[in-house]
């Protein structure tokens, strides 16, 4: 009887722990890629969308935004790294299971996020995530003169499907 499937006559049709390890690592880098297109369409739109409202490239915007993770060290790794950067602090979920590094540039403010730069940035925050372990959930740039905010949060979009 082979010893790696639950029954006989199964064999091919149950994972081994072998496979089950790279079948883990596949399924990350699927989700991984997935939210990376998912993130750099939200730029692509919500750039347009900044451009369409006036927003310039000398137009100074406060920008929020989130990653999370399942380690605490690998977050607290992320924040480090974004802390040059960014105001950064680190929370856990009220379960218990999720931990977040919430960043931001307030009080100060970024310029120039339009266009590329904000595709740019975009990527960036999803490859920084992804190396530890992490994910960039969500942003939103406010332009706190006029008071008009652009955020992720509300969007659904699929790259896969939206495209065209």
């Amino acid at each position: 009887m082979d010893t790696q499937h639950s029954r006989p006559g199964d064999a091919g049709r149950y994972p081994t722990e072998e496979s089950l390890t790279d079948d883990a690592q596949q399924i990350w880098t699927d989700y991984y890629a997935r939210i990376r297109r998912r993130r750099i369409a939200e730029a692509e739109l919500i750039g347009s969308r900044m451009l369409d409202e006036g927003v310039t490239a000398d137009t100074v915007l406060a920008l929020d935004f989130k990653h999370f993770g399942t380690v605490e060290s690998d977050v607290r790794r992320l924040s480090d790294q974004l802390s040059e950067n960014y105001t950064m602090d680190v929370l856990i979920s009220d379960d218990g299971k999720t931990w977040f590094a919430n960043g931001t540039t307030r009080p100060y403010g970024v310029d120039g996020m339009i266009g590329d730069q904000l595709k740019e940035w975009a990527t960036f925050m999803c490859d920084v995530a992804n190396s530890y372990a992490c994910v960039f959930a969500t942003w939103k740039l406010v332009d706190t003169q006029r008071k008009i905010e652009w955020a992720t949060d509300n969007l659904d979009i699929d790259p896969e499907t939206d495209i065209g």
